[in-house]
């Protein structure tokens, strides 16, 4: 059984600035009792970590819409590019190497600061007098973080299919970490890992329904702590603290969902489907999108439609259950680059970094041969512009950035959106037993679609659609919907996908794994041997 030591130099936020970082008196200690005096150093403490999830190697850019998005072979691939051997799965040479080792780091880092939080809240328990839902919220979001981290690192560093390869349960997955410590943590078997993300995510959800959003309690149960804007659920304040924008109660039922779908067995995926019901606003017994939640609403033509696209809301905002604003975003996206952006396809040559979808492979994705499906998704007629000198090179504009916006959902990435609920649920409506129903499914996949600006005149009719052709339907909206977002990666991963468009060999854990750094870092990191 292989150890890491996971433990290294972790700062933690103070409030001054949200950027500023403790004294530390070296690089193994680290001074944190003064940071958690006082309720407030704790709700900086919480800050920090999103403010770590939104470093470049983790989901500002490699987990998001750079390195993952190219694992799934969605953009154009340019000649002496630098990142050329990613969708090669060329594991050993650059940039992966590199982007293995800081993407692992750095989840690895996030989590040692919540156990640095969660251990703290436990000893000073005292500083909550007076503020008992700050102290639940807290615990319940440090708990469902803890459990999405580890998620993404199995999903990335671990097996494909694991529902359909239950042996595979049985293996050593990555080290699921609990404590703040130097201790090297094991490796456990995805068996023990899938079960304490379940510890901790269903023991976030019931901390959680203290949460404004979750609208289980009493409007006057929130009055005490009237004036704390720590449980804010508007834009007021400082958007690092909106409660729409953390980790919340929906959040944590949508995450419980993608473990169980990652999970992957029946009985699985027999509970993913109330949770993601209950995220989008309905349940078993109900009809597809009759009790959309105010917690979400969905894009309007109005925000999609604004003059300059740049000011358009074109990653649907009010949709994301769970989204990191990134105010250096622009930066990001100039930086690395030989290009003015990683997104400005206007001039692609043979050494140019840049993120773009072929023609040929827009016009795949968004069915070219369905001419009134072709012209009215919105995700292809706005959310992607031609680009180049024969407009043939598609540009992702969800995400692309210019100096100067002053729209704050310019600057945010969605980690993890309702339309995606509504896919889990169709896919768990084809599973076999007493939830099959294929109308079901086929409609929830017509809610979404109608959302996107597909009118009902284009429906899928379930009645003339077979099962496998109704999952082929799932599969083209992930293709369509998740461009530059870092999903369509997992979803293949998750069912396996032997053969994925754009890649010509057959996929198995050689390309789908992306391994475990291979070296030992000083004072941390890990060890693949």
């Amino acid at each position: 059984m292989k150890r890491f030591s996971i433990i290294f130099f972790i700062p933690v936020l103070l409030l001054a600035s949200c950027k500023k970082w403790l004294n530390v008196s070296s690089t193994t200690e680290i001074v944190s009792e003064q940071q958690f005096k006082d309720v407030t150093g704790f709700r900086d403490a919480v800050v920090g970590v999103y403010v770590k999830m939104a470093k470049p190697e983790l989901y500002s850019r490699d987990m998001t819409w750079l390195t993952v998005e190219f694992l799934s072979q969605q953009y154009a691939v340019v000649a002496s590019a630098s990142m050329l051997n990613v969708p090669l799965y060329n594991w050993n040479t650059a940039p992966l190497p590199t982007k293995r080792l800081n993407s692992w780091l750095g989840m690895y880092n996030a989590i040692a600061n919540i156990n640095q939080i969660l251990k703290y809240q436990q000893e000073n328990h005292s500083v909550f007098a007076g503020f008992p839902i700050t102290d639940t919220l807290i615990k319940g979001e440090m708990l469902a973080l803890r459990a999405y981290l580890h998620f993404d690192l199995m999903r990335l560093y671990g097996k494909s299919n694991l529902g359909g390869n239950p042996a595979k349960m049985n293996e050593m997955a990555i080290p699921y970490v609990t404590s703040f410590d130097k201790a090297p943590t094991a490796q456990r078997s995805y068996r023990e890992t899938i079960d304490l993300m379940k510890k901790d995510i269903e023991e976030a959800i019931k901390l959680l329904e203290a949460d404004p959003l979750s609208r289980l309690r009493p409007s006057t149960y929130w009055n005490a702590e009237a004036s704390n804007n720590f449980i804010s659920t508007t834009t007021s304040g400082t958007s690092a603290i909106n409660r729409k924008m953390r980790m919340n109660y929906w959040a944590a039922k949508a995450l419980y969902a993608r473990i169980l779908m990652w999970e992957g067995t029946a009985e699985s995926k027999a509970k993913a489907l109330p949770l993601a019901l209950q995220v989008m606003g309905t349940s078993l017994s109900n009809s597809i999108g009759t009790g959309d939640g105010a917690y979400y609403s969905w894009v309007t033509s109005g925000g999609i439609n604004a003059t300059d696209k740049f000011q358009s809301d074109l990653s649907f905002v009010n949709e994301q259950l769970f989204t990191l604003q990134v105010e250096n975003l622009f930066t990001i996206q100039t930086t690395g680059t030989t290009a003015s952006n990683w997104f400005d396809a206007s001039n692609p040559n043979a050494t140019y970094d840049v993120l773009f979808l072929s023609d040929a492979r827009m016009n795949s994705i968004f069915e070219q041969s369905n001419t009134a499906l072709f012209a009215t998704d919105w995700r292809k007629t706005r959310c992607l512009e031609a680009a180049g000198s024969t407009l043939t090179n598609w540009e992702i504009r969800k995400f692309y950035n210019k100096l100067d916006m002053s729209v704050s959902y310019s600057k945010r990435i969605p980690l993890i959106r309702v339309s995606e609920m509504f896919y889990i649920a169709a896919e768990c409506y084809l599973e076999p037993g007493a939830n099959h129903d294929k109308t079901k499914a086929v409609a929830c996949l017509n809610k979404v679609r109608n959302q996107r600006n597909i009118p009902a005149s284009l429906n899928l009719d379930a009645a003339a659609l077979t099962d496998q052709e109704v999952r082929n339907e799932i599969t083209k909206e992930y293709l369509k919907e998740f461009i530059g977002e870092g999903q369509l990666f997992f979803y293949y991963k998750r069912q396996g996908t032997r053969f994925i468009p754009n890649y010509a060999n057959e996929m198995t854990d050689a390309q789908y794994q992306m391994p475990m750094p291979d070296e030992e870092v000083i004072n941390g990191g890990g060890r693949s041997n």
